[in-house]
């Protein structure tokens, strides 16, 4: 019998928050057992697509893992009152529109990271989110107990890691599992730093 593939759009509700998970499925007879659950978060920087391929040729296993792609995306803000004629503007479309954007953007993101996955025979799982990138991510690892989360690191220096905050940090602080930060390598970091 040959591997089905059926890609659904479902919402899930949680006590605050939704989550649009994005399956992907294989028939029950192509599948081995999951003994482990892997979660890795990806956005659209080049560390997480270089956290993706590492994690492909060092860590993952077709055999027993099912990967969980996260990604999260941010909560459109308005101005605030004091803005110069902000208080008189109806923002509504606008973040609306900018909403779309960004949940269109999180879909193909987590479609196409699924499809290089699938093609390899991973059994995978993407789930779009939305909110603060550190507290949905600790949350969507505890939610599915996850045996390990993989996740890129920004390259950030002390200072703007101290005033911006570090998603990796703090995952790896409020993680109950595994947390491997996958770091530039630094012939790169030294290549994009001549362009």
């Amino acid at each position: 019998m040959s591997t089905t593939t059926a890609q659904t759009a479902q919402t899930q509700q949680t006590d605050k928050t939704e989550d649009t998970v994005l399956t992907t499925t294989q028939d029950a007879e192509a599948q081995s057992p999951i003994t482990r659950v892997v979660v890795m978060a990806i956005d659209q920087s080049p560390h997480s697509q270089q956290a993706f391929d590492w994690a492909l040729k060092n860590f993952l296993r077709k055999e027993s893992d099912l990967v969980v792609l996260v990604n999260v995306r941010p909560i459109p803000s308005i101005p605030g009152p004091y803005a110069i004629g902000a208080s008189y503007m109806d923002f509504s479309e606008v973040v609306t529109s900018i909403e779309e954007q960004h949940r269109v953007a999180s879909h193909t993101l987590l479609q196409d990271f699924a499809a290089k996955l699938k093609a390899q025979n991973f059994a995978c799982k993407a789930i779009a989110m939305r909110g603060d990138a550190r507290d949905e991510i600790v949350r969507k690892v505890a939610e599915l107990n996850s045996d390990a989360l993989i996740i890129g690191s920004r390259g950030l220096g002390v200072l703007k890691r101290t005033i911006l905050g570090s998603v990796s940090d703090y995952c790896s602080h409020h993680c109950h599992c595994t947390v491997i930060i996958v770091k530039e390598r630094q012939e790169q970091h030294e290549q994009q730093k001549d362009k």
